[in-house]
């Protein structure tokens, strides 16, 4: 996605709120969207209809009584999120939305996650 529609995408969706800036990079470089084969990195390209748009996912959580400080950012084997009060990225109890880890970056959120779940499945190192 290049620069100009991720900031006119941005524009057009402040309830987001502040993003940290190492997923605005990710989104850029991405869009978001599905790796391995149950996990969804929520994002700006995500589809309505595949039930994978961050905006979506987010109202219906929200509707389930998550708090408004969260932005859930992937779905999978876990929830995980930013929370925009404080700019970390959250692992967070599917049910209850209790901040069960606090990651400081995206990459440590996904070397601590995913990568750990499917570094042998796939022999990533």
């Amino acid at each position: 996605m290049d620069l100009a529609g991720l900031q006119a995408w941005l524009a057009d969706n402040e309830w987001l709120g502040p993003c940290p800036s190492d997923l605005l990079v990710f989104w850029q470089d991405t869009g978001g969207g599905d790796v391995f084969e149950t996990e969804t990195i929520l994002g700006p390209l995500g589809d309505p209809q595949m039930g994978d748009d961050i905006a979506s996912v987010n109202r219906a959580m929200h509707s389930r009584g998550m708090p408004a400080r969260f932005l859930v950012v992937h779905i999978g084997s876990l929830v995980s999120a930013v929370d925009t009060g404080k700019g970390d990225y959250v692992e967070l109890e599917p049910s209850t939305f209790r901040v069960l880890r606090r990651f400081a970056s995206l990459d440590e959120w996904y070397g601590t996650t995913l990568r750990k779940e499917y570094r042998q499945r796939y022999g990533l190192k």
